[in-house]
């Protein structure tokens, strides 16, 4: 129900409608009295046409209001002018203009210059039309000086006031070259350094104050905003240091990477969780791998998955003739083409395949080697968490391990020259279903060596960073939600390496395989999980424990405060590449006849983990 409107709207209606018809009459006299103006001093008109104009003021008023109204102007919201108004003030301004000429003849007895009716028109039409646009424009003028305003405010912007880490080659650089140091100016206010014997001292005019134990008192003194961290060899205990130093509420940490005096804007960076683990990140070596894809077709089961999908990122950039996937997700496989065929366009669409399918399914497994008959296989398909695998020991040994086998046995089937199955340090030791199976399918694979041409090798290595299910997305998304984080124990410790290092280490590794091998990734030193939540909440900008809580929620089924890469029988062997280690175990010997019984029919849950105690002595589960 429409409520009745009150006085107060009527009598502000009235006010508008009165204040606009007065306007609109003043504007037709005065572009009257301005036409003339005009037409007297460039053509010498009638002096006297001035007077009679002013005379027959009230015909201007009462033609402005008569033809203004039936043309139906003051019907329309003047706060809100649209073509419709334009079309109505225009017939009106033009009436009421042709109406005073005429008065004017009238008056006068002969008819005066036409162009004066015509510039009184024009005059009258943009004034009444300014009248209601003029909101319009001068909030498009407005918008435009503001954004002038802002964009002037910003170029004199205050210049982040930096405290620099390092008074060595690339800290010179870094002042040195104010220009290259981002797009807003940079203020040093200091320098610090752990040696001693630079204190006192300056370097290009800023003062060494002493060493990055200074930091929570500097930041606090000087109101920091930044501190550039200019030691590109920096460990990473020691960047560790200076980030649990830093306040980051008040600050935040930036690492430059360049040594030289070619500094860029892409030296200078914010640190990652990658940063933390002090390793800088092996270059693929091209030329050792080049010779040995090039022209081949390379399967990767499990295609989809975090490091398998590296793998074939990585790929991309060798001479392989085509790359397959193979994995049982159907949406990772459709995102890794969409991916590759976005960044690779049409070599992406000739180059690679996708092949949707289970590594237990040997019928599908020889469709896809007939179709491809690749020449290496990297094999990533396996399942992988501990505590999921703990509640069905049964599918562990049938994914992991006849899974393993049955690709295995279709590699040596279908004539490939490779293949490199990924392995895992839960392999070592195991105290969970997942590197028991895992343990059990190195076994399998190796004892295949001697059974065809195809070589085959296995590569362990620990934990990577930011891939499906790791701990680095699952705190991430806890801090986002405001916590609490869960760490399993306060002093668990893992191995950790970046997606893009495992990948490039594992292609290494199969080029300089000869069969029959374990490579071992050098993964540097073990990461205490809680230091790993700690710096993660401090880079979101929080401080633990306080802002974020961190709870621990004890060892879960399967497992252990601390992961090893090797067996205490094995023997590590160096390598061409520092990461890289070798040991050729003996293959066993009862692993074949355990296989070809388990391909008759599987156990069930219970008579699983037995079967694994048997046959890897040092499993003991948790």
């Amino acid at each position: 129900m429409t409520k009745n409107k009150s006085p107060a709207i009527y009598k502000s209606r009235l006010y508008t409608w009165i204040g606009t018809l007065l306007f609109d009459c003043l504007f037709s006299w005065i572009s009257w009295l301005g036409s003339v103006f005009v037409f007297t001093y460039l053509f010498v008109e009638d002096y006297a046409l001035i007077h009679t104009v002013n005379r027959h003021v009230w015909v201007i008023f009462f033609a402005c209001i008569f033809f203004y109204s039936i043309c139906g102007v003051y019907k329309s919201l003047w706060q809100h002018p649209g073509f419709g108004t334009f079309i109505r003030i225009t017939t009106a301004a033009m009436l009421s203009s042709f109406a005073m000429y005429v008065s004017l003849q009238l008056q006068l007895g002969f008819w005066v210059n036409p162009g004066l009716g015509m510039m009184a028109f024009y005059f009258s039409l943009t004034l009444s039309l300014g009248l209601r646009l003029y909101k319009n424009i001068f909030g498009i003028i407005f918008q435009y000086l503001s954004r002038f305003s802002r964009k002037r405010r910003i170029l004199p912007e205050e210049p982040i006031r930096t405290l620099l880490v390092g008074a060595g080659n690339s800290a010179s650089a870094f002042l040195l070259h104010p220009s290259q140091q981002g797009s807003r100016p940079r203020n040093v206010l200091g320098v610090l350094d752990n040696d001693r014997t630079k204190h006192g001292y300056r370097l290009h005019g800023k003062a060494i104050m002493g060493g990055d134990d200074l930091i929570p008192q500097l930041v606090k003194q000087y109101d920091i905003n930044e501190i550039v961290v200019a030691v590109p060899s920096i460990g990473n205990e020691d960047l560790r240091r200076i980030v649990m130093l830093t306040p980051f509420k008040r600050c935040k940490v930036r690492l430059l990477t360049g040594l030289s005096n070619d500094m860029s804007t892409n030296n200078l960076r914010d640190i990652n969780i990658g940063d933390l683990l002090g390793r800088q990140e092996a270059e693929l070596n091209k030329q050792g791998i080049n010779p040995w894809l090039k022209g081949k077709t390379v399967l990767v089961t499990g295609g989809g998955g975090s490091i398998a999908s590296e793998i074939c990122r990585q790929l991309f950039k060798l001479n392989v003739e085509k790359i397959v996937v193979f994995d049982i997700s159907e949406n990772n496989s459709h995102n890794l083409r969409e991916e590759l065929i976005a960044s690779f366009g049409q070599a992406g669409r000739y180059r690679l395949a996708v092949r949707i399918g289970s590594v237990q399914d040997t019928n599908r497994l020889n469709e896809v080697f007939e179709e491809f008959k690749p020449e290496v296989v990297f094999h990533a398909a396996a399942y992988k968490h501990v505590p999921l695998m703990e509640e069905c020991p049964r599918l562990a040994i049938d994914n992991n391990v006849l899974g393993t086998y049955r690709t295995a046995k279709c590699a040596i089937k279908h004539g490939v020259e490779r293949f490199v199955m990924i392995s895992t340090d839960k392999a070592v030791n195991p105290t969970n279903v997942m590197g028991a199976s895992k343990r059990l399918a190195e076994l399998a694979v190796l004892g295949l060596n001697q059974h065809g041409l195809t070589e085959f090798v296995c590569v362990r290595f620990g934990n990577v960073l930011d891939s499906n299910g790791s701990v680095v997305p699952t705190f991430k998304r806890q801090i986002e939600t405001g916590g609490p984080v869960t760490v399993m124990h306060k002093e668990i410790i893992r191995y950790f390496m970046t997606i893009s290092e495992a990948a490039k280490l594992v292609l290494e590794t199969g080029a300089m395989a000869e069969g029959g091998e374990m490579y071992i990734l050098n993964m540097g030193k073990p990461v205490r999980i809680n230091d790993l939540a700690e710096n993660l909440i401090r880079m979101a900008g929080l401080t633990p424990h306080v802002d974020i809580k961190i709870e621990y929620t004890g060892l879960r089924p399967g497992e252990k405060l601390y992961e090893e890469l090797l067996l205490d029988e094995e023997g590590l062997t160096a390598t061409s590449n520092d990461r890289i280690f070798v040991v050729k175990p003996e293959p066993s010997a009862v692993i074949p006849s355990l296989l070809e019984a388990l391909e008759a029919g599987l156990p069930d849950n219970g008579d699983a983990i037995e079967l694994l105690k048997s046959y890897i002595p040092e499993y003991k589960p948790s």
